[in-house]
């Protein structure tokens, strides 16, 4: 299942792996100008269209995965933003993969590797997994099954049927900017079991080209991160945190420096991403917190817009 809102280049990477493993595509063409529709089709997949304009209340990621997930009739629904770029054995390992979970896990989410945009991009767009990977037990949850991960990633998640129709998410969320995050607690609340895997041997993204995309992209969504004003505030200020009280450790800087600079150089490989960026962990760290900031703004003057929309 595929959301797409002017992505026809982007299909042209992400759909035929997956038709050529055998598996059944659906593409909802979210209103798109450039030809996605048709390109979508004339690679093999489904496509659907909306019914009219995007009702007041919902963004049109929501909208789009809301449809896909009606329309779905597999065991396991895979949902994969269109920037996504599967290898030519996703289909096969995932397929296994699935197939092998318990059924106590009725969700699966991970992690892609991210492909590098152009120029310092990748060094200020690494933040991402970096905060991610290194501040959650994902291993932990997952080994013990103690707690819970309180996460999804929105680029690639895989639903059980019966549990993506019990719950609706994509309804129950339907304004959410950050949905996949909000998604991940609520699933947790409700106590529906989410695994976490790194899915950077069998697929890629590339979400954005430059460093302004980057910026702009982030600002959409960061300032939702804390669930309110004041606790995205708090998480900008922890981020300085952590990026910076190494300059108060005194004899111990350098060893502390050289401690966060080894937690994002191993986060950095496991999500296969550029080797060369993780001594500037302290400036990415700096560029996340004023990004959060930023995104606070645009919140607050009601001025979130993205792929042409204003939320």
């Amino acid at each position: 299942m595929i959301p797409a809102r002017n992505e026809a280049h982007n299909l042209e990477l992400a759909i035929p792996p997956l038709i050529l493993g055998g598996s059944f595509v659906t593409v909802f063409d979210d209103e798109s100008t450039d030809g996605t529709g048709e390109v979508a089709e004339r690679l093999g997949a489904k496509v659907i269209h909306p019914e009219g304009p995007l009702p007041p209340g919902w963004t049109g990621k929501n909208r789009a995965t809301h449809e896909l997930s009606v329309v779905a009739v597999a065991e396991w629904v895979v949902f994969l933003d269109a920037d996504t770029i599967p290898c030519p054995e996703f289909v096969g390992r995932l397929s296994a993969f699935l197939a092998s979970r318990p059924e106590r896990v009725r969700v699966v989410s991970g992690f892609p590797r991210m492909l590098p945009g152009r120029g310092i991009e990748p060094a200020y767009l690494s933040w991402v997994p970096w905060i991610l990977l290194a501040a959650n037990p994902f291993g932990l949850v997952a080994r013990t099954g103690w707690g819970h991960g309180r996460f999804t990633n929105g680029q690639f998640a895989a639903w059980r049927l019966d549990t993506l129709r019990e719950v609706r998410p994509f309804e129950a969320l339907r304004g959410e900017v950050l949905e996949d995050v909000k998604i991940g607690r609520m699933l947790a609340k409700r106590r529906i079991r989410v695994e976490i895997a790194n899915l950077s041997g069998i697929l890629s993204v590339r979400m954005y080209w430059n460093l302004r995309e980057a910026i702009d992209g982030m600002s959409k969504n960061s300032g939702h991160i804390g669930g309110s004003a004041l606790g995205s505030i708090v998480f900008a200020l922890a981020l300085l945190v952590l990026g910076w009280a190494w300059v108060l450790g005194g004899a111990m800087a350098w060893i502390l420096l050289g401690m966060l600079m080894a937690s994002k150089f191993i986060t950095d490989r496991t999500v296969r991403g550029p080797w060369w960026t993780f001594p500037f962990i302290p400036l990415t760290v700096l560029a996340a917190a004023l990004t959060v900031f930023r995104s606070l703004v645009w919140i607050r003057k009601k001025q979130v817009h993205w792929k042409g929309r204003v939320y």
